[in-house]
């Protein structure tokens, strides 16, 4: 059998899937794995670096072949301790490789049924905090320094980035126009984050582009 990269059990596609079935394990019954899988591939699939860089089908790929390597591995000090004491968690009384394959089908599955509508599957806490990263961080700067305008602090929060805020700026207003798409009603993400309401999200995009047009262009 030949050797598998240390890196490939430690980080990516393989240990963010079992992370998901440890998870669902753990709930006791709050979470369902088809479900949370579904999350996943809804979240790779909406990116598109990521879809790009590994897509659903790729993972699924890289299941099955830590499968292979597991089910001929006879050396276990050539595996990372961490990878090792995930996938017993995940697998219980299966055999790794067998359950290693399984996972892969099932995602496999869920992937070819196509992507559930967020009325249909609404979008949990890890989904969001991972489609919204830079509006879920505003979030807690709003909270800290409340007592500002709106528009003031989000200027404020861009400028202290200057002259490099390009990227930062383009992650805010990309997550602000995405929240208005997904979510068109006036409320937005207001479930989630108290301030982000349509008009809040609006204002936030027409402040940071006045800001880029000031001073970049």
């Amino acid at each position: 059998m030949r050797p598998i990269p240390a890196s490939l059990l430690s980080d990516g596609p393989v240990a963010r899937l079992l992370d998901i079935d440890i998870a669902v394990q753990e709930s006791k019954g709050e979470l369902t794995l088809d479900s949370e899988i579904q999350r996943y591939i809804r979240s790779v699939g909406g990116d598109w670096i990521a879809n790009w860089h590994c897509s659903v089908r790729v993972a699924t790929g890289l299941l099955e072949v830590v499968a292979d390597f597991m089910e001929g591995e006879t050396d276990v000090a050539s595996v990372p301790q961490s990878f090792l004491s995930k996938v017993r968690r995940a697998c219980g009384d299966m055999e790794p490789a067998e359950y290693l394959r399984t996972l892969a089908e099932v995602t496999r599955l869920l992937e070819r049924q196509g992507t559930p509508e967020y009325a249909e599957l609404p979008m949990a806490s890890r989904e969001f905090q991972r489609t919204f990263p830079y509006l879920f961080g505003l979030n807690a700067i709003l909270m800290d320094e409340g007592g500002e305008g709106f528009a003031a602090v989000v200027r404020r929060t861009v400028t202290n980035e200057h002259p490099y805020c390009h990227g930062p700026a383009a992650a805010y207003t990309t997550e602000a126009q995405r929240a208005l798409v997904l979510f068109p009603g006036p409320d937005a993400l207001r479930e989630r984050l108290s301030w982000a309401t349509r008009d809040r999200l609006q204002e936030l995009i027409e402040t940071i582009n006045d800001h880029m047009q000031r001073d970049h262009s």
